[in-house]
């Protein structure tokens, strides 16, 4: 009888055991559920985009950086269709590129601000895709390739004869469609002679 009890009493242990350990998986494995729901409404917060397509549709405002002239504003209003960007710009202080560019030339080369190129959004697989899963992660990231219009400028040189020189300024930008960065280079009509030397150095925008 002494025996039976004590049997009784160690299969009634071991069971309270099991039930135990279930109750803890049960618990861990709900616990896991509401971390997994939790990250996912943290990453909308952050406001990830997962599948936003690249695009440069916008007004965008920064900060242009040269190497000659120093710290300038800049405005651009883009408009990118399907990758062929169109629009306008403007660093309204700068020698080169500013409200103010053609004064004294008797408007013979006036700027009109447009810019043309063209937007790439970055490839499937690319850095910044995991491809273990079936969304493009880094859809919303890309390059933009943007130039100012040719202003082609004749004078004559020391021997007398006629020379034109094409004026363009070019913009290699890369970043997403909020936020761009990159380089500008060039030669540019201007108040300045280094406008016609060559101008260069950093850009920074930002969609507003």
């Amino acid at each position: 009888m002494i025996e039976y009890l004590k049997g009784s009493l160690e299969i009634r242990n071991m069971l309270t055991h099991v039930t135990n350990k279930l109750l803890v998986a049960s618990l861990l494995s709900a616990t896991l559920v509401i971390s997994g729901c939790g990250a996912t409404t943290s990453s909308d917060a952050m406001n990830i985009q997962i599948g936003k397509k690249f695009g440069l549709t916008g007004h965008w405002t920064g900060q242009l950086v040269d190497v000659k002239y120093g710290t300038h504003s800049i405005n651009m209003t883009l408009n990118d269709s399907g990758g062929a960007v169109t629009g306008t710009m403007i660093a309204p202080t700068h020698k080169c590129l500013g409200d103010d560019s053609n004064m004294g030339l008797g408007n013979m080369y006036e700027w009109n601000g447009k810019i043309s190129g063209t937007a790439t959004q970055a490839a499937e697989h690319s850095d910044g895709d995991n491809i273990l899963t079936p969304e493009q992660e880094n859809s919303n990231s890309g390059t933009a390739d943007l130039e100012t219009d040719v202003i082609s400028e004749t004078f004559l040189d020391e021997a007398g004869e006629e020379v034109t020189i094409d004026r363009q300024v070019f913009f290699s930008l890369s970043g997403n469609s909020d936020s761009l960065s990159g380089r500008f280079s060039g030669t540019w009509i201007g108040t300045d002679i280094y406008c016609r030397s060559g101008i260069q150095g950093t850009i920074a925008i930002t969609r507003g």
